[in-house]
């Protein structure tokens, strides 16, 4: 009988025991994972998150090519402190208006020849004051475009190289000559200009419409 007493007492003190040590196994075992998945992640780089940059669209510079008699600009002869509107088209209508814009050349921001032509006893009545070296600021709606003179010539009334495309941006000015000369004016006084500046086109297109 005192064996069976003491059998039933030792079941009895070993079945906590038992649950007891289970849970600490259990307890220890769920613990070591989750450190272990801690200092896992701790070490895996994450590549952190970037948002896709929209894609940046051009405009067209001179999306369409303006209307003939229509203001594109002034032409600022700094030296002479003289400033003279620019209009789309070299007919005499437009050249009443300013100077012309000839319509089968680039303009301002276009690679290219951008040709002006200008009556001598208005518009253009003072390019003959002006020198090699002297600058030449295009006021437009997109900025600024800064020329300087390198050279002059005189040429053909007929002659239409000077409006010939260039694959560098430049401006050509001609106007009739002599300067002093009644009636139409066999020869042309062209002035030929290098690029100095131009403004920030860097979101626009700069082909030729």
């Amino acid at each position: 009988m005192k064996n069976k007493v003491r059998k039933w007492r030792w079941v009895i003190i070993g079945i906590p025991i038992f649950f007891i040590l289970s849970g600490f196994g259990i307890i220890s075992f769920f613990g070591w994972e989750l450190t272990k998945q801690t200092v896992l992640l701790a070490q895996t780089a994450l590549t952190p998150y970037k948002p896709k940059e929209p894609e940046q669209t051009f405009k067209q510079i001179w999306s369409e090519l303006p209307a003939p008699g229509s203001k594109i600009g002034d032409l600022n002869f700094t030296t002479l402190n003289y400033t003279v509107p620019v209009v789309q088209g070299t007919h005499e209508k437009e050249l009443k208006l300013g100077v012309g814009h000839f319509a089968g050349s680039s303009l301002p921001g276009q690679d290219g020849n951008v040709v002006l032509s200008g009556h001598r006893n208005t518009s253009f009545r003072k390019l003959e004051d002006l020198n090699k070296g002297d600058s030449i600021d295009f006021l437009t709606p997109y900025g600024s475009f800064v020329y300087e003179i390198i050279d002059f010539k005189i040429t053909d009334a007929k002659d239409e190289t000077i409006i010939v495309p260039t694959d560098y941006e430049t401006l050509t000015l001609t106007t009739c000559y002599p300067f002093d000369y009644i009636g139409d004016a066999p020869a042309r006084f062209v002035v030929l200009t290098k690029l100095l500046s131009k403004p920030d086109l860097k979101n626009y297109q700069n082909k030729k419409v």
